[in-house]
């Protein structure tokens, strides 16, 4: 049983690895390059890298729901302790839901960020979602040194 969770745990940070650091790289790296480019370009790669990326994060986003589910239940919580007052008011706990909010969040504004809209608008919701992705992150550290 520890081998399996141990390899969800490095699947989970994995995951997060790759949806955060594939954002960051496209926000410290990528985008800087192509401001300096044509319209043009920039609109041709920004529709390669967008489908591209989309399947990444999905398919990441997938993997670190269902490893988070099998990580928490490894560690012995329960669908009831959400419900318990004082599990919830435990560290672990509050740090527990607090994440699991801010992936809601993530999911939701990565939702809206796949629709159409003015380059201001995506530029935003993807900001947005870069933050909230690295303190997703620092919240899963805080979960460690919690327990």
């Amino acid at each position: 049983m520890r081998s399996l969770y141990l390899a969800s745990v490095w699947l989970h940070i994995l995951g997060a690895m790759t949806w955060a650091g594939g954002m960051t790289i496209f926000v410290l790296a990528v985008m800087p390059y192509f401001r300096r480019r044509t319209e043009a370009e920039r609109a041709e790669f920004l529709a390669w890298f967008g489908r591209r990326f989309r399947v990444v994060s999905w398919w990441c986003l997938a993997i670190l729901l269902v490893t988070g589910v099998f990580n928490l239940w490894a560690r012995g919580v329960q669908p009831g302790d959400f419900l318990r007052p004082q599990w919830r008011s435990t560290m672990f706990g509050h740090l527990v839901l607090v994440k699991l909010t801010l992936v809601a969040v993530a999911v939701a504004i990565t939702v809206l960020h796949e629709r159409p809209g003015s380059r201001a608008y995506a530029r935003w919701m993807g900001r947005a979602l870069l933050v909230i992705a690295v303190v997703i992150v620092g919240l899963a550290v805080g979960l460690v040194r919690a327990s």
